[in-house]
């Protein structure tokens, strides 16, 4: 119980430091049976509930690592509306990639920290610093048989790595998981997980890394989840901010048997332009 609520105060902090919204990519369907895909970017303070767009450069990774491009985006009100097809079988990663916010001026309050407002004084001896957030949202999605090309491709600072390919995770044996920070084993986070409908405040169901970053989520029923990891670090050298905030996210879907391999229609010859995307790493 104390490591509970240990965890959960670590998490309210950030959490009041930050943006109040959680990044998430959501497909319309994990395991798609034809060769297209359209996905779903929005920040959100209820899981699956969009509530503000995410913006920046997408990435499509393909299933043998290539990079891919989206052939259709919409910008919404509450979401970014992402549309690609899918010419070769296997795994696909689509990713924010590493996504820096705006720079913040932070003062210490009683303790935790809040933003400091346009042309407040500094009372004598307040600490203060200068905060970015970092975002990274991931989603995996297999078309036919799954591979783990893009699955063990890090990506950022703070990297969640499915050790459980993420689109056969099976209710019963759990998902097992593996965070590093810097290329390093991230040991002793806090890994917070979301069914769909549960509010970003319900810090309730989490687990914590061991000496090597890694995790097993124990999951509640078949359905849609989000894996969240958050971490706060020094900035880099000759970044404008001080400190950064980081938030990682995975969504996944769980079953209660392991899936079948979708059988697909016969490939159309790819006659597509190729265009590199970048990602910041």
């Amino acid at each position: 119980m104390r490591k509970l609520l240990l965890a959960t105060a670590f998490f309210a902090a950030l959490a009041g430091s930050a943006s109040a919204y959680t990044a998430y990519l959501m497909p319309d369907d994990f395991l798609p049976s034809d060769r297209s895909i359209m996905l779903q970017a929005s920040y959100a303070t209820s899981f699956f509930t969009p509530g503000a767009a995410v913006g920046g450069q997408f990435v499509a990774i393909e299933p043998d690592g290539a990079d891919g491009f989206f052939s259709h985006v919409e910008v919404t009100s509450n979401a970014t509306r992402l549309g690609t097809s899918l010419y070769k079988e296997g795994t696909y990663r689509f990713t924010t990639g590493e996504q820096l916010g705006p720079v913040t001026n932070m003062i210490g309050v009683d303790g935790g920290w809040r933003q400091l407002q346009a042309g407040e004084v500094v009372p004598e001896g307040a600490p203060t610093t200068m905060l970015q957030t970092v975002t990274v949202a991931d989603v995996y999605v297999t078309l036919g048989a799954p591979n783990r090309t893009v699955v063990d491709r890090s990506i950022g600072r703070l990297a969640l790595r499915p050790v459980t390919h993420p689109n056969q995770v099976v209710v019963s044996q759990g998902f097992q998981v593996n965070a590093t920070f810097d290329g390093a084993p991230f040991a002793n986070a806090a890994l917070v997980v979301y069914k769909a409908g549960e509010p970003e405040s319900d810090l309730d169901r989490f687990v914590t890394t061991d000496a090597n970053g890694n995790a097993t989520l124990t999951l509640e029923g078949p359905g849609e989840y989000i894996l969240v990891a958050r971490h706060r670090a020094n900035a880099p050298a000759g970044s404008q901010a001080q400190v950064q905030s980081f938030t990682t996210s995975l969504v996944f879907e769980a079953h209660d048997a392991l899936p079948a391999v979708v059988e697909l229609p016969q490939s159309e010859e790819d006659t597509r332009p190729r265009r590199r995307n970048r990602i910041r790493r």
